[in-house]
Parts: structure tokens; C-alpha cells; sequence
């Protein structure tokens, strides 16, 4: 009897990304930056645990300075945020 062989085959598994929100830096009013939900429960916790108010579209506008908090504050309640 020869020597046993075993071949392990790898793969490479890629998930795509979602993010629950999405941090727009670029606008035209400087040193302001939006928020925008991409779900239900993101749009939830901006208005009703941050209780920010939001603009028609449903974006919340906020200082760059506290942008920072925001996603700490968000990545704390299990969400995730893009900064585009």
C-alpha cells in the first residue's frame, strides 16, 4: 500500500461590503458633510436613538467636526459607515 495523499483545495471567498450609511464629505456648503441611511434601520437610529433631523431627501447634514463621533458612535451600535 503506498503513502496516503491528501490535496486540501482552498477558496477564496469575497463579500462585498454593505455599509449602512453613507458620509458625503464633498457638498457645497464647506465644513458640512451628510449623513445618508442606506437602510430602514440606519434611517432609525439617525432620527430616533441620535434624534438628528433630517433634511426632504432624508439626509442629515452635519459639521465635519463631529463626523468623527458619529461613526464611533455608530461602529458602538453595530452599524457601519462609508465616508465618500
Amino acid at each position: 500500500m503506498g503513502p496516503l495523499r491528501i490535496d486540501v483545495l482552498h477558496h477564496s471567498v469575497f463579500m462585498a461590503t454593505t455599509f449602512d450609511f453613507q458620509i458625503i464629505s464633498d457638498t457645497l456648503v464647506p465644513g458640512i458633510s451628510l449623513v445618508v441611511a442606506q437602510n430602514e434601520d440606519a434611517f432609525s437610529y439617525l432620527t430616533k436613538e441620535e434624534e438628528y433631523t433630517y433634511l426632504n431627501d432624508g439626509s442629515v447634514p452635519l459639521v465635519n467636526e463631529a463626523i468623527g463621533d458619529f461613526i464611533s458612535d455608530a461602529e458602538h451600535a453595530h452599524f457601519c459607515a462609508a465616508l465618500v
